[in-house]
């Protein structure tokens, strides 16, 4: 038996009740066996079909996921909205799309079906351990002290969102919007941007998860709650403005709702249904914004545009299928990038030595991108490069069976990393939220982009050391404050008891 606090009042919290609901392996061994059966006749038969069936499987494995952990599937979703892209560009390649960034044009396969299947081990992994662990990470994140502190900060922290905002909004008046001025985004962060705009772009997610905190927490009046969503839109707003493309938005929505989602998970369809509208809107002007960024801003026809913006979605799953066109092994361990991995975690600056000694996704650039193009990558030094590396890289490391290993200890890991940031929207404490977030942030461009540095450079290992004594400490205080406040309540109950 625990203690937690609804409402800012302690209670009691039975961790010894009912547990995670019961696992559904019924239907986890039905997906299972229509996995393997897909990949099979898709190596065997290759065919478009098979990279539709891929689609439709990942859409009951996201109901599967839903059934273990609805929770879970919330804050996975820019994790889906990342992989269900990748199907969605696997489909376009296995059709015959060109793939410009590769020199290579797509042809029927089972890259769509065997991405299906680890992105299922991935997941369901996932799944199974944030349920098993979802109770015990809630214990004790709020307490009436911690409320109150949470309820001073909404203010400045909508406040410090807003000046962000207008000092970005003033920067790009004086020089100039990349969206406005036709300028690649990169080039402007790389060239032209100020310290204070890169912050705003660069933790978008972050501030878009605090925003969503304070907007759709009970405990805030209708007028801070209002200035949230308000500032969420403007800076959105400013998103679009400085050249973000559609599914770096729809990330950002996601961190946004997810608060929403969570406190709703026991009726999420009709939460969803809702939301529909204006999720759609704001997703539509974010394709705009795409289109027109794609269409040389306004200057190429639209023909042009319609083949660049499918070159692009191509790029999706461009790794992966080349990797399983070019490194079909069962078992590989190869020990040059292995090694150059390893390299990059000492360095002073890891980024650039994983961009020196080429791998994560640079491996790919160097060893498939059209000598223009490698070059143009290179100029950039690092500030540009391809996505969806992580099932890639693994495979030309480790082969298939590295594949499975990868991608199920990125479940556990991704779990982990949810479940802090499921406790830290429990909390609503900015500070826990910055935490919980950067940590989440650090797994995921690991499961993207095959970094490695982000989840064990020994800088990076220091700053999560040091979040998770702070975190520690929190839960002391919050569980010593509702212990002494439960201690009160039960000897008032029995002084009461005794005078009657």
């Amino acid at each position: 038996m625990g203690i937690s606090t609804k409402g800012g009042v302690a209670t009691l919290m039975d961790r010894d009740g009912p547990g995670p609901r019961p696992l559904p392996l019924g239907a986890m061994v039905a997906l299972a066996a229509a996995l393997a059966l897909n990949w099979a006749l898709a190596a065997a038969l290759p065919s478009t079909l098979f990279s539709g069936l891929s689609l439709l499987l990942f859409v009951a494995l996201l109901l599967l996921v839903g059934r273990i952990s609805a929770a879970g599937l919330i804050l996975l979703l820019p994790l889906v909205i990342t992989r269900g892209a990748t199907l969605v560009s696997l489909f376009v390649i296995e059709a015959g799309a060109y793939m410009p960034e590769v020199n290579r044009a797509g042809e029927a396969g089972d890259a769509s079906a065997s991405f299906v299947a680890f992105t299922a081990l991935f997941f369901l992994i996932f799944a199974l351990v944030f349920a098993r662990m979802e109770r015990w990470f809630l214990a004790y994140a709020r307490s009436p002290l911690l409320d109150r502190l949470v309820g001073w900060l909404g203010w400045p922290v909508v406040g410090l969102c807003m000046a962000l905002g207008g000092l970005a909004f003033l920067h790009g008046l004086q020089g100039g919007f990349p969206l406005l001025a036709g300028v690649d985004r990169f080039l402007y962060r790389r060239e032209y941007s100020s310290g204070l705009v890169l912050i705003l772009l660069d933790n978008k997610f972050l501030f878009a998860a605090m925003l969503g905190a304070v907007a759709f927490a009970p405990r805030y009046q209708p007028l801070l709650k209002t200035a949230a969503i308000l500032t969420f839109l403007g800076l959105t707003g400013l998103y679009f403005l400085f050249g973000d493309k559609f599914f770096t938005i729809l990330a950002e929505v996601a961190f946004f709702a997810m608060p929403l989602l969570l406190a709703r998970q026991g009726r999420l369809a009709g939460t969803m249904i809702r939301l529909a509208v204006p999720v759609v809107a704001l997703l539509c002007a974010a394709l705009g914004a795409t289109l027109y960024i794609y269409s040389g801003y306004g200057r190429l026809p639209l023909d042009r545009t319609v083949t660049l913006v499918g070159e692009r979605i191509a790029g999706q799953g461009e790794l992966w299928f080349v990797a399983t066109r070019d490194a079909r092994r069962m078992t590989q361990w190869d020990a040059h990038l292995v090694d150059r991995n390893l390299d990059a975690l000492g360095d002073k600056s890891p980024p650039a030595s994983a961009f020196a000694n080429g791998v994560e996704t640079y491996y790919f650039i160097q060893r498939y991108a059209p000598a223009k193009l490698a070059a143009s990558f290179r100029k950039n030094g690092g500030w540009v490069q391809l996505t969806m590396g992580t099932e890639a890289m693994a495979l030309v490391m480790f082969g298939y069976a590295g594949v499975a290993a990868v991608m199920a200890f990125l479940g556990l890991l991704v779990a982990f990393a949810a479940l802090y940031l499921r406790r830290a929207f429990a909390s609503g404490f900015p500070l826990s939220l910055f935490f919980a977030v950067w940590t989440f942030l650090q797994v995921y461009f690991s499961a993207q982009q095959a970094s490695f540095w982000t989840i064990a450079a020994p800088g990076q290992i220091n700053r999560l050391l040091l979040f998770v004594t702070i975190e520690i400490v929190l839960l002391a205080v919050n569980r010593a404050q509702i212990l002494s406040y439960w201690d009160r309540t039960r000897a008032a109950m029995f002084a009461a008891r005794r005078t009657a």
